[in-house]
């Protein structure tokens, strides 16, 4: 089972004379967030804490099962649709009081999340706070830079002349600065060994990618989010540094993973479920497993009578089966599938996974 050892810590830096930075740790539901904010006067700090606050606030409705008003969007794992639908109150809220509050006018942050689900991550931001994934000695950005630097070095020619240093910082998406908001986000497969580093820009302006793997990977989470936080201020420490550490870990005798409305020990074992059409090829939690199907929880669309190849897999990735499925039901966020021509020998492993 995966567990995740977390660390967050946030300092003021040397120049700056409040910290217009915030952060979230939820162990529990294997939550984590940085904000970054922006504004006037304290406009900044309101619009970070406002983000971390209302994200917190949805995504435990979410796992706790109240997800009646999030739509559905193709190819969106549940988990990512409720980090996206997080963000989007987040950011009608921010909007709205930088509106009515003319002290917090043009107020805004970024943000950027990590939510473990299972064996699985989903990395989402807004704005340029930093998400890095160091696997096997190798450090990688998971998260997309919204800047106009960036933006522009996507989409130049290759003899187009570089942008000025002064638009490195010129941020192109935020929460709370428009009416409505684009999130990047991605879901990936993480393993035991990998390191997640999530921070502001106070920390990724003074310390490279290649400074903050070394550190992580020789240090506790705590002692690296400290020496990390040093090395920054000695560098100047020109802005707030925000940063969270993870490191992925596997122990069979405990685990964080986001747990339904009850979170009794038997929901904390999830059964995960691979599905494949002509068209889709995707992973989902199942529920309700009988002997004669299943519902699995997806933002894809399917076809009443559309039938797929289902494998499924114990959360410890130990047990596993493969058959066939029908799509006899169609839900808000998800399908009710029934088993198509089961074998003895594969009805007998459906035992298994069923929630006796």
């Amino acid at each position: 089972m995966i567990k995740v050892e977390s660390a967050g810590i946030t300092d003021t830096g040397r120049k700056r004379t409040g910290n217009e930075d915030s952060f979230f740790i939820d162990d529990h539901i294997c939550l984590y967030l940085v904000a970054d904010g922006m504004g006037g006067h304290n406009a900044g700090e309101v619009a970070s804490k406002l983000v971390v606050e209302t994200v917190k606030r949805m995504m435990d409705r979410y796992v706790g099962g109240d997800t009646d008003n999030i739509k559905p969007i193709r190819s969106v794992s549940m988990q990512a649709l409720w980090l996206i639908s997080s963000i989007f109150e987040a950011n009608k809220l921010a909007y709205a009081h930088s509106i009515k509050e003319s002290a917090c006018n043009g107020m805004g942050s970024t943000v950027s999340v990590a939510f473990v689900v299972s064996d699985m991550l989903v990395a989402l931001n807004v704005g340029d706070s930093p998400i890095y994934l160091i696997r096997n000695n190798e450090i990688s950005l998971l998260s997309v830079p919204h800047t106009a630097m960036a933006e522009y070095a996507a989409f130049a020619s290759a003899d187009a002349p570089p942008l000025s240093e002064r638009f490195r910082h010129t941020i192109t998406r935020a929460i709370g600065i428009k009416d409505e908001v684009e999130p990047d986000f991605c879901e990936i497969k993480i393993y035991e060994g990998d390191l997640l580093v999530l921070c502001s820009d106070g920390l990724s302006d003074k310390v490279k990618p290649e400074e903050i793997s070394d550190i992580v990977k020789n240090n506790s989470p705590s002692t690296s989010c400290r020496m990390l936080v040093d090395l920054a201020n000695e560098r100047g420490g020109d802005d707030n540094i925000t940063l969270i550490v993870l490191k992925i870990t596997d122990d069979p005798q405990t685990g964080s993973v986001a747990t339904p409305a009850d979170k009794t020990q038997k929901d904390l074992e999830y059964v995960i479920v691979e599905y494949d059409t002509d068209d889709i090829s995707n992973r989902a939690l199942a529920k309700h497993i009988t002997i004669d199907g299943l519902f699995i929880e997806s933002g894809d669309f399917f076809s009443m009578g559309q039938n797929m190849v289902l494998t499924i897999s114990d959360y410890k990735g130990e047990k596993s089966l493969m058959v066939n499925a029908k799509v006899v039901g169609i839900k808000p966020f998800g399908v009710e599938l029934k088993f198509e021509k089961l074998t003895q020998k594969q009805k007998k492993a459906i035992e298994i996974f069923i929630d006796k």
